[in-house]
């Protein structure tokens, strides 16, 4: 496969983001040093929902800006893919009130796709992959995270978490044309981080992020470190584009993650919003997106997530 080809196809007319009002200082507030302590920093800032707020409405709001954008009305959609989470109920998902409260089609097929921080590019992937066979002609990605309320405050990850949501719409198109994707998957690592029913740091049992002690840490420093890295060496190499061409956008858990990531691609830009807004765990990559649309000025784009089953996956996008 390579990145030539027509102009014109399948790509990214519209995006945007919205985020909670409410900023506090981001920053450990770990009762105690854990096997964790070191690897979470770089965020300086964090946005969190207030009391009363959802952060569907969030989802709501980035959706209208991202058709606006696009140029394409609610009606038009016959595709919502994504996730919200963590969701009011185990099922069904908060898509189906962004859905509703979009004022989408009874014709609009609804996707919640639950894969953690790589919802987003598996979202995209998802819905391209179902315009290319023909079946959807307008496709609306959306995420949001609300984790600042399920996470314990006894463990550092917790003091970087923030809250927002992200939208993209896909049509066809001659700009940020979707070119290719790919995944890697490693499910040896399955239980080492997880969202489960557990009692906080209050006592309430809610569901609650946790990364185990040993496994989630060696999966953080071994597939978390170079599973990214590796798999868009791959994502490059079989199109035969360069590093050199390509600005970077990802997860933002944390620097020591970020840091490793651009020493090891040393592409000719990496974005990120992890000082600004804290680690938006599902939402990362989208809202990142689009804060520096603008700003982009390579020739290519790749947007990569993980998961926590764990998975990497990462797609290229022409600009």
């Amino acid at each position: 496969m390579t990145a030539g080809g027509p102009r014109t196809g399948i790509g990214i007319a519209g995006l945007g983001s919205a985020l909670p009002g409410t900023s506090v200082a981001a920053g450990s507030t770990a009762s105690a040093p854990s096997a964790e302590s070191e690897l979470f920093s770089g965020s300086r800032t964090r946005r969190v929902l207030g009391p009363g707020e959802a952060v569907e409405d969030l989802a709501v709001s980035a959706c209208r800006r991202a058709l606006e954008n696009a140029d394409v009305a609610p009606e038009q959609v016959d595709g919502l893919y994504g996730y919200i989470t963590v969701p009011e109920y185990l099922s069904p998902n908060g898509l189906f009130r962004v859905h509703r409260d979009l004022g989408l089609g009874r014709h609009a097929l609804v996707v919640p796709i639950n894969c953690e921080f790589g919802t987003f590019v598996m979202a995209l992937a998802l819905g391209w992959e179902a315009m290319r066979g023909g079946r959807l002609t307008h496709t609306l990605v959306t995420v949001g995270s609300n984790w600042s309320r399920h996470v314990d405050s006894r463990n550092p990850h917790a003091g970087t978490i923030g809250d927002g949501a992200g939208a993209a719409v896909l049509r066809r198109s001659t700009r940020m044309v979707i070119l290719d994707w790919i995944s890697d998957t490693n499910s040896a690592e399955y239980g080492a981080m997880t969202m489960a029913v557990r009692p906080d740091d209050g006592g309430t049992a809610r569901p609650t992020y946790r990364i185990e002690p040993d496994s989630g840490v060696a999966a953080f420093r071994s597939s978390g470190m170079d599973g990214p890295p590796d798999l868009v060496e791959r994502l490059l190499d079989r199109n035969g584009i360069t590093a050199g061409e390509v600005t970077v956008i990802g997860h933002q858990a944390s620097d020591v993650l970020i840091d490793h990531w651009k020493e090891r691609l040393r592409p000719a830009r990496y974005r990120d919003t992890l000082s600004l807004y804290g680690n938006l765990t599902v939402a990362s990559a989208a809202v990142t997106l689009d804060a520096s649309a603008d700003a982009l000025d390579t020739p290519y784009l790749v947007v990569f997530g993980v998961g926590i089953g764990s998975y990497q996956i990462a797609m290229l996008i022409r600009r």
